[in-house]
């Protein structure tokens, strides 16, 4: 994660709603994400204010995190770190 990636405390409210699927509890964590815009994009993302569900692990994120995460996914400034990351095809009968 890039510095600068930010969202105002006011608007990253660590409140959450119940699990829209299952009814489970929603907590705040910082998760690392898998950032894709279209075809060509990908950028992981570190550190990202989420509410998980406890029960099935469905991810919420606030307006303004998804802002942030796509200002810091397309910025130009050097990544922290570079991966490799093998792509495969998957085959089905």
């Amino acid at each position: 994660m890039e510095r600068g990636f930010s969202a105002t405390e006011e608007a990253v409210s660590k409140r959450y709603n119940r699990c829209h699927f299952c009814g489970g509890t929603v907590a705040e964590q910082r998760v690392v994400v898998d950032y894709r815009w279209g075809e060509d994009l990908l950028a992981i993302i570190e550190d990202v204010p989420a509410g998980v569900c406890d029960t099935c692990g469905e991810r919420y994120f606030k307006a303004a995190v998804v802002k942030a995460m796509e200002r810091t996914a397309k910025s130009q400034a050097r990544a922290r770190r570079t991966i490799e990351v093998p792509v495969r095809h998957l085959k089905v009968a």
